[in-house]
């Protein structure tokens, strides 16, 4: 019989001609777009993917992006295949974090100094160092020997004013006060344990005392309770919890700044660069920043704090123990500023720095929630 090899030939063409049909719609498929990255938290994680020698932080830049700061395009193309917004910088936050924790052990935790205060700042890829009125010429000379060798990873900034606790003696206005001890200070948040138990946090600073504290409201004087934990610079925190003990109270889960009500229903640690509200029995500041998340700042007393909120915001003697809020998030209580007595101190400025407890910290350790 004779074959048809012509016939062969042609049923193997179609053959090879319908596999590359069927492969030519994978080989032309159009590449998945990563979901853009905008949860803080989650961008924290995947920095911490590629380690502190690849990454220099977190943070959000002056359009209110959520950024994450890079040392080299090929940890900003995986970044980026994320769905993170990658910007290559030159410190490492390895680099950054060494250079504080230099100043912390040879500067606060040795000798500290009066008047400064120092942070990583993400959003400038520097250690930022400001050092504030009242500090010696030997003691500024003793911090920039320290940080001459790190060149332009430390920015060292001279501002006006000292950095002291914000609580004063006798003076009037809304907020709250102790009998015991004379101090006028703002309520922050309240609080309350998996029981129902409610408390309300202040500083720390405010309750300093061997006396028993017992806590008034201001305007109409009507008792609210008793200080149970405080602390103030002994383990580098300044924030105190007092337990509600008096009769006919509402305790409610917000706060009041200017005449008007902001509803808190959750606590959490701050962001480098957000946008937050102060309020305090003085004065309040509803326009800010927050400068630095972790801030080691030692006041015009010596006393040494760590891990403190710096802020834009401006304060007032009276507003100690004040919230710090973001939304509808607790960040912090007022401990600090450089605000001189007397100044102008609403939204309109924003030439000063005022220090907070994180609230979140306090809370956790103590078992409690805000509400």
């Amino acid at each position: 019989m004779r074959r048809h090899p012509r016939r062969r030939a042609s049923l193997t063409v179609a053959i090879c001609g319908l596999l590359v049909a069927l492969s030519a719609p994978t080989a032309n498929a159009a590449p998945t777009t990563p979901t853009p990255l905008t949860d803080p938290a989650r961008a924290r994680a995947v920095a911490a993917e590629f380690g502190a020698d690849h990454t220099g932080g977190v943070y959000y830049d002056k359009a209110g992006q959520l950024v994450i700061a890079v040392t080299d395009e090929a940890t900003a193309r995986a970044v980026r295949a994320e769905g993170g917004v990658a910007e290559v910088v030159k410190h490492s936050t390895a680099t950054l974090t060494s250079a504080r924790a230099t100043l912390d052990r040879r500067i606060a935790d040795a000798d500290p100094i009066p008047n400064t205060s120092w942070g990583v700042d993400p959003s400038t890829n520097q250690l930022t160092v400001e050092i504030f009125d009242g500090v010696s010429a030997a003691d500024e000379k003793r911090l920039m020997s320290l940080v001459a060798g790190y060149g332009d990873a430390v920015r060292v900034e001279k501002l006006p004013g000292t950095i002291r606790p914000t609580a004063y003696e006798s003076v009037g206005g809304i907020g709250i006060y102790s009998k015991d001890g004379g101090w006028h200070c703002t309520l922050g948040f309240n609080a309350r344990n998996s029981s129902g138990q409610k408390y309300f946090v202040t500083a720390g600073h405010c309750a300093k005392t061997d006396l028993d504290l017992w806590w008034h409201r201001e305007a109409g004087g009507n008792y609210l309770g008793k200080r149970i934990w405080f602390d103030y610079g002994g383990i580098d925190k300044d924030y105190a919890v007092m337990e509600y003990r008096g009769e006919d109270l509402a305790a409610y889960g917000s706060v009041k700044a200017v005449g008007t009500y902001y509803e808190i229903t959750d606590s959490r640690y701050p962001n480098d660069g957000e946008s937050a509200k102060r309020a305090g029995a003085v004065s309040s500041d509803l326009v800010g920043e927050v400068l630095s998340p972790s801030e080691t700042v030692t006041y015009s007393d010596g006393t040494v704090l760590k891990n403190m909120i710096k802020t834009s915001h401006c304060a007032l003697g009276g507003d100690s123990g004040g919230p710090l809020w973001a939304g509808t998030y607790a960040l912090g209580i007022t401990s600090g500023t450089n605000t001189p007595d007397g100044a102008t101190c609403n939204s309109t400025v924003s030439q000063y720095r005022t220090y907070f407890q994180p609230v979140h910290w306090v809370l956790a350790h103590h078992g409690l929630s805000v509400f």
